[in-house]
């Protein structure tokens, strides 16, 4: 689904243009969690087994109130919602998760086999999350997904997180192509906020489930795909 402004031109001569932006892509950045792993259910699972070891309390509640605490840092979550337990509750979320809640997670159908097909057309592929090194790799293990992409951006190597573009200029810079020569991919509305706001082409993932289509959307972005196979229309390889 094209989401463009088409006010000052004709919705031929937009196409045009959107693709020729596509064509000239060099690379794809993802998103992780919703994007290239279905991690719902592992991290609202550790995140309450965490909550009720040190707190002693059923949280988050429900799906909703998880959603609404998703885009923060846990540390951040951990200190507002544990108090003195905080570093006890973050801790013990990731081991959980390294452990036992990965189990829970899944590739999304046609991911594995997208990313091989994207890699052999030529583009530079890497990820750019606010997923933690140690949660991420216990998934890139489990679920078989180590040496996919080129490189990884996570939690750690920013200050900022998105949807600050920062991330994402850092996957940039990590795989030495310019952003504008860049799209990123990503079920999170604050994606394609930092996508726009790195001058990259924003693709919205509305596959995911972790936030509702109509937020991704309520962002326009350049498309948006409900299935993972979908980039391979869209992405058509280097030219």
């Amino acid at each position: 689904m094209l989401r463009r402004d088409v006010a000052k031109h004709s919705i031929e001569e937009e196409l045009i243009n959107v693709q020729k932006t596509v064509d000239n892509l060099k690379g794809i950045l993802f998103d992780w969690d919703g994007t290239i792993v279905d991690s719902f259910q592992s991290m609202l699972i550790s995140l309450r087994y965490a909550y009720r070891q040190h707190v002693g309390i059923f949280f988050p509640r429900d799906e909703e109130e998880y959603r609404r605490i998703i885009p923060q840092r846990l540390t951040e979550t951990s200190a507002r919602y544990a108090g003195e337990h905080a570093a006890a509750v973050t801790e013990s979320y990731i081991q959980y998760y390294r452990d036992e809640g990965y189990k829970h997670g899944r590739v999304f159908d046609g991911m594995h086999a997208t990313l091989q097909e994207l890699r052999k057309r030529g583009y530079a592929l890497g990820v750019v999350t606010n997923t933690t090194k140690p949660r991420m790799s216990a998934d890139m293990t489990h679920h078989e997904l180590t040496g996919l992409v080129d490189i990884i951006v996570t939690s750690e190597d920013t200050a900022e997180r998105k949807p600050h573009p920062a991330p994402l200029l850092k996957g940039a810079e990590r795989l030495g192509i310019s952003a504008q020569e860049l799209a990123y991919v990503g079920d999170y509305p604050g994606d394609v906020i930092a996508a726009k706001a790195a001058g990259m082409l924003a693709v919205g993932g509305l596959w995911g489930g972790i936030f509702p289509a109509q937020s991704v959307l309520a962002e326009q972005p350049d498309y948006a795909l409900k299935q993972p196979v979908e980039l391979l229309d869209l992405f058509k390889g280097r030219i």
